[in-house]
């Protein structure tokens, strides 16, 4: 994977380098990596120049997570000056939307649109999973999974996803997930002034679809797309529909 430096420590990336001066910049949730968007960057490659970062201190990038979605922002702001992309949209899932909505809200030049996937305006926290990540991290992930996934979802998938899970550091979830329970913007969204396309599963138990429904109310313009028999991670469970809805969202920007 190439790397740049970013507030002094490296960051590892994907990069599609599509000679075009818009691009598609995804972050990962809580705890994740590039890997998250394994199917987007395979089925969306030819649409926009895709960008795909590993946050501070999860996967192959240097540095520690943010200890706030405010401080993740701000990072998001010194990344893209290096990336160097004029106009691009900002794609966040759970955690890497609510960093998304933060850096609307401060106005990030060139921002020209956001995907909010799997998340909300207000991301609270289950103490039940604190303890799990805390006390007994190993035996908690594949039932961490088991929330984040549809019924649907094959045992497969399930088993890739928790192999992701165990490969993070608990002290990175727990800090991402604190970072997580201190944001909220619930009263903030009629400010938001770019396109906004709001993904959700519709079996999505850690952000369910009334968060969704909220976003797409409450942002002015922004449409909810339901992506049916999917959980928390859309994007992997149901690849093909969530590439179809991004697709057809940037292609309505060009329109």
């Amino acid at each position: 994977m190439p790397e740049i430096t970013v507030q002094g420590q490296v960051v590892q990336i994907q990069d599609s380098v599509k000679a075009s001066r818009r691009g598609i910049v995804f972050l990962h949730g809580a705890g994740g990596s590039h890997h998250t968007f394994r199917d987007q960057w395979a089925g969306l490659k030819g649409v926009v120049r895709l960008v795909i970062p590993d946050l501070p201190g999860h996967g192959r990038s240097g540095g520690t997570p943010p200890e706030s979605v405010d401080a993740y922002a701000a990072w998001v702001v010194e990344f893209m000056k290096e990336i160097g992309l004029d106009r691009f949209i900002l794609a966040g899932h759970s955690m890497g939307g609510a960093i998304a909505l933060q850096a609307a809200l401060g106005g990030l030049k060139g921002l020209e649109a956001l995907v909010l996937l799997g998340t909300g305006a207000r991301l609270r926290i289950s103490p039940v999973i604190f303890e799990g990540i805390g006390g007994r991290f190993p035996e908690f992930a594949p039932e961490l999974v088991g929330w984040m996934t549809s019924a649907a979802s094959s045992d497969l998938l399930r088993e890739d996803i928790t192999n992701d899970v165990l490969s993070t550091r608990p002290a990175t979830f727990l800090a991402d997930f604190h970072a997580c329970n201190g944001f909220d913007v619930m009263n903030r969204l009629g400010a938001i002034r770019v396109p906004t396309l709001v993904v959700n599963g519709d079996d999505d138990r850690l952000t369910p679809l009334k968060y969704g429904e909220y976003l797409a109310a409450n942002i002015p313009g922004a449409v909810l797309k339901i992506i049916h028999g999917a959980g928390h991670l859309a994007m992997l469970e149901k690849p093909t529909e969530v590439n179809a809805v991004i697709t057809s969202f940037v292609h309505s920007l060009e329109g």
